[in-house]
């Protein structure tokens, strides 16, 4: 029995008197791609904060690679190979490109990053190796020509490639994308969707929260939809756009009806 790469059985979070998440159960496999899709307030934002760690459940349970990491801290997550995007991108203003993605490799540091940054203790290897691997994922995403540029001077798309290379600095198994279309125009949207394609054909399991339908139908294997904080579907693309309950909480029966 192949054990999924990542568990989420009975995930709830309240807040006060509100249910953000309430009892939702996913699987997400190796090298399977998840969509998590569902009208704004659906409690997307808050599953991606309980899977990482960033807030814990009230109750349920979530396993990663087969550990229960529910009561498991943030910031051990991510050397467990846990990774994430943000729907505001978080990146350093006063950094370069580069820069910017050394930051990825911050768990890997014993010292910290800032130290290997500047070459400080007994970083000085691991901080050559470090570099020569930012510089083959910015070339992976296309900016290695923009290395030396401050943050400033990219534009929203060009940030959020930062973004998705900032995390994969960390080799993670398992890469957590919050909108990562949004903004783009449909050159941007079509590169992006070019290299999410080839971290698929690599292995990489993959939840992305997107709001482009066509987009996320065409990148996923399943997709989860969420409504209210509550899971009402968990399927393949192609049922999940004809699921009657999705229709009528994310899709709208106007849309539906127009390809009719």
């Amino acid at each position: 029995m192949n054990v999924p790469l990542l568990n989420v059985s009975g995930a709830t979070r309240r807040f006060g008197g509100l249910v953000a998440v309430n009892e939702v159960s996913f699987e997400i496999g190796p090298g399977q791609v998840c969509g998590l899709i569902g009208p704004n307030g659906a409690g997307k934002s808050t599953m991606f904060d309980l899977i990482t760690g960033v807030r814990p459940l009230s109750s349920g349970s979530i396993h990663f690679m087969g550990r229960d990491v529910t009561q498991e801290p943030a910031h051990s997550r991510s050397p467990m190979g846990m990774s994430r995007t943000f729907q505001i991108v978080r990146l350093f203003p006063g950094m370069s490109v580069l820069e910017n993605v050394l930051m990825g490799f911050q768990p890997k540091f014993p010292d910290g990053v800032i130290r290997s940054l500047f070459g400080i203790g007994r970083l000085g290897g691991q901080e050559r190796d470090a570099r020569q691997r930012a510089y083959e994922i910015l070339d992976f995403v296309g900016l290695a020509d923009r290395a030396g540029d401050r943050i400033d001077e990219l534009t929203l798309g060009q940030l959020r490639l930062v973004d998705i290379g900032r995390a994969m600095a960390a080799s993670p198994r398992f890469l957590m994308l919050d909108e990562p279309a949004a903004g783009l125009n449909d050159a941007e949207t079509n590169n992006l969707a070019e290299m999410l394609a080839r971290l698929k054909a690599d292995g990489l399991s993959m939840l992305l929260v997107e709001h482009d339908i066509d987009f996320i139908m065409n990148a996923c294997d399943k997709i989860v939809v969420m409504d209210r904080g509550t899971k009402i579907a968990d399927d393949i693309p192609a049922r999940v756009r004809t699921n009657d309950a999705v229709i009528a909480a994310y899709i709208g029966k106007r849309a539906h009806d127009a390809q009719h």
